[in-house]
């Protein structure tokens, strides 16, 4: 298979993937979540903008690590003591627990396992297929989002670029001011770029106000925002183990959404040049396929035994609950490497 997928079946597969490492701390979850998701990532690695988002990913592995320590020298609760520091040291000072690196490792598994989904799909998306299926009113605030998340992965070869030249010349990097070489051309590099692709996009026309304005009434506008609003506040519902609430508030902001973002007859469309129509054949059946069975369990789990998602550590340490339909639903993440290129 040769051509880029749906981008919809991307979303819906990231949204089943994500919702574990959102609403719990349980390890078996995170666990089967982020082997799946390996997987996947490791099937769909031959894809050029891949490599790019390590150093994304190497970040986030840090800032876990950081967070891990955080957590073991600031929460002082627990009932498996490991150390314990002077009393007078400020923040710090108290018990040092198991229970507080439990946790801290669940909480830094949780933020890779995301980052390395968001990564995924932001480096096998085809945002301009993407682009093509929203609605025209939102078509700037697209393009403006795609451009500044396409700027990551440029940036980041730009560094990789600047730091082997200075390499070539000697530098050597020690301490913060080695970094100055560095930061500096990447930043008048960036800075480059901007212009040039603010240059290019005043010059097709982006942003500009149409001759003869849509007839979009402000009651569109303002479902549109209910809508948005809605659907915000039933996923963080969802978040929290309320999944009837969050279900109808998606589904909600979803219908409001959809009429105040729907164009009438005599609107003025956006132009747009197509040179391939998007298709929707069998890899894209059996990703969205997939996700959709991984969701419906999560959510009926969520709603029949919230405990299989949730684990905490305190006051005692206690082994976490193992639901095994849910990690075998967890399995079907894997779908992606079946359709890999």
């Amino acid at each position: 298979m040769s051509r880029t997928l749906d981008p919809r079946a991307w979303l819906v597969w990231m949204l089943a993937a994500s919702l574990p490492a959102l609403i719990g701390r349980n390890p078996f979850v995170l666990v089967a979540t982020l082997l799946a998701v390996l997987g996947a990532r490791a099937a769909w690695g031959t894809a050029p903008r891949v490599a790019s988002w390590r150093v994304v990913v190497r970040l986030a592995v840090w800032f876990a690590a950081i967070a891990v320590l955080f957590n073991l020298l600031t929460a002082h609760a627990g009932d498996r003591v490991i150390a314990e520091l002077p009393a007078h040291i400020p923040i710090i000072g108290g018990i040092l627990t198991v229970n507080a690196l439990v946790y801290g490792l669940l909480s830094g598994l949780a933020l890779v396992t995301l980052v390395l989904i968001g990564t995924t799909v932001a480096a096998v998306l085809d945002w301009t297929s993407l682009l093509r299926l929203l609605p025209p009113r939102l078509t700037l605030l697209a393009v403006a989002g795609s451009v500044a998340w396409a700027m990551v992965p440029q940036t980041i070869a730009a560094y990789a670029e600047i730091r082997e030249a200075q390499l070539g010349r000697g530098h050597r990097t020690r301490g913060v001011r080695g970094f100055v070489p560095l930061l500096v051309p990447l930043l008048a590099g960036g800075l480059e770029r901007s212009f040039l692709l603010a240059e290019a996009l005043e010059a097709r026309g982006f942003g500009a106000q149409p001759a003869t304005p849509p007839p979009w009434s402000r009651g569109q506008s303002i479902l549109t925002g209910c809508g948005l609003t809605a659907a915000t506040i039933g996923a963080y519902l969802l978040a929290v183990g309320q999944p009837l609430a969050a279900i109808v508030l998606v589904l909600a902001g979803s219908v409001a959404f959809a009429i105040g973002s729907r164009e009438s007859r005599s609107a003025l469309q956006i132009q747009r040049t197509r040179y391939r129509e998007i298709v929707w054949a069998r890899p894209e059946w059996i990703i969205t396929g997939a996700a959709a069975v991984v969701l419906a369990v999560e959510i009926a789990v969520l709603a029949v035994d919230p405990a299989a998602f949730a684990y905490d550590p305190y006051p005692s340490l206690a082994a976490p609950p193992v639901n095994l339909p849910l990690l075998a639903a967890l399995g079907f993440l894997l779908a992606p490497a079946l359709v890999t290129p």
